[in-house]
C-alpha cells in the first residue's frame, strides 16, 4: 500500500462530467440493462459514454481480451472522460492487468468505480499506480436509493465522506443493525480489499496489494461457505492476515451452505478465527456489490464494536 503522502487522488466528478461505461469482464445480460445503467449515470448528473464492445460476446466475456482492453485503454487515456464506471462483474478483468500502462494511469488520474470481478482492476491500479479507486456496485447492481446516493456521494464529495455503519438501512427496512462483532476494538489504517475471491486471485502476482497495517474490507456474492473458507484460509496461511489491523466484513449476498450440511455460518467460520488471533472484526456493514461505495487506499478507522467504518475522501480537496 503506498504511503498516504504518495497516494494519488483523482479529481471529484461534477455535474456535466463525462463518465465512460465499460465491461472489463462479463457482458450485460441485455441491451435493456445497458440502457438502465445509462439512465442511472444521467440521473447522477453525468454524461454517459458507452464503450464500443460492452455488448460484444467472447465466451462469457464482453468481447475478446483485445476488445475489452481497447475499451478500457481508450477511456483511461481520453482527457474528456473524467470517470469510468463498470457496468457488470462476472469474470475477465484479471486478463487485462498485465497489459495496462500504470504510469499513464497515474499521470491522468480519474475516478474508477466497480466491484465483484472488477476488484482485480481496482487493486491493480491502486498497487501499481498509487491511485485511489472506488469499490462500489457495478451499475447493473444499483437497485436501491441507498446504493445510488452512496455512489454519487463517493464520486463527487471532496471532503470527508459519510461513514458506513451497520445501522444504515438500504430501503424501508426496519432500522435494526445486523451487526456481529467477533472481537471488538477501534483501529486505524489504510482501507484495502473488496471481493474476497478476486483479492485472493492476486496473491503471488505483481498486483498483490500490501496488506501491512490495513483495515481489510471483504465482501462476496453467491459463493458457497466452503469456498469462502478456502479463500480466507489462503489469506491466513500466506501470512497476509497477520499483517492487517482489522477486518470489516461487508455484504455476503446469497452466500451459505447451498445444500451442504453441517457448515458454520460465515460469522462463525471466519469471525471465530479472527477472534483467536485477536484481530478486531465485525460483520454486517452495508457495503459490497449492492451497498455503499468505499474508497480504497485512503486513511480509515473501524470501530468493530459499533460497526462503524470511517474514511477520508477519495478526491483532491
Amino acid at each position: 500500500m503506498p504511503p498516504y503522502s504518495q497516494l494519488i487522488k483523482p479529481p471529484a466528478l461534477k455535474a456535466g462530467d463525462t463518465v465512460g461505461l465499460i465491461c472489463p469482464g462479463s457482458r450485460p445480460s441485455s441491451p435493456a440493462v445497458v440502457q438502465r445503467c445509462i439512465r442511472i449515470v444521467e440521473e447522477m448528473g453525468f454524461k454517459a459514454r458507452l464503450a464500443d464492445h460492452v455488448l460484444s460476446m467472447h465466451g462469457y466475456m464482453a468481447g475478446s481480451d483485445e476488445e475489452r482492453l481497447e475499451d478500457l485503454g481508450a477511456f483511461l487515456s481520453d482527457r474528456t472522460v473524467q470517470g469510468i464506471f463498470c457496468l457488470t462483474g462476472g469474470f475477465g478483468s484479471l486478463h487485462l492487468l498485465q497489459h495496462l500502462d500504470y504510469a499513464a494511469i497515474a499521470s491522468n488520474p480519474k475516478v474508477i468505480v466497480g466491484s465483484d470481478d472488477n476488484t482485480h482492476l481496482l487493486l491493480a491500479v491502486l498497487s501499481q499506480s498509487a491511485m485511489v479507486t472506488l469499490h462500489g456496485p457495478n451499475l447493473d447492481q444499483i437497485k436501491t436509493r441507498y446504493a445510488f446516493e452512496r455512489c454519487k456521494e463517493a464520486v463527487t464529495t471532496k471532503g470527508q465522506l459519510r461513514a458506513v455503519s451497520a445501522d444504515d438501512t438500504k430501503s424501508d427496512e426496519i432500522a435494526v443493525a445486523c451487526l456481529y462483532t467477533s472481537f471488538p476494538g477501534t483501529v486505524s489504517g489504510a482501507l484495502l480489499g473488496g471481493n474476497l475471491t478476486a483479492l485472493v486471485s492476486l496473491l503471488g502476482t505483481p498486483y498483490q496489494p500490501d496488506f501491512a497495517k490495513t483495515i481489510l474490507f471483504l465482501e462476496d456474492r453467491n459463493e458457497r461457505i466452503d469456498i469462502l473458507d478456502r479463500w480466507f484460509t489462503s489469506l491466513q496461511i500466506s501470512g497476509q492476515l497477520k499483517k492487517v489491523n482489522a477486518v470489516a466484513f461487508g455484504e455476503f449476498v446469497d452466500c451459505g451452505s447451498k445444500g451442504l450440511h453441517d457448515l458454520l455460518s460465515p460469522e462463525e467460520l471466519l469471525g471465530n478465527r479472527l477472534a483467536q488471533e485477536k484481530v478486531p472484526s465485525c460483520f454486517g456493514l452495508p457495503a459490497g456489490q449492492s451497498g455503499a461505495t468505499v474508497p480504497l487506499g485512503v486513511a480509515a478507522s473501524l470501530d468493530a464494536g459499533l460497526g462503524i467504518l470511517n474514511f477520508e475522501s477519495a478526491h483532491l480537496s
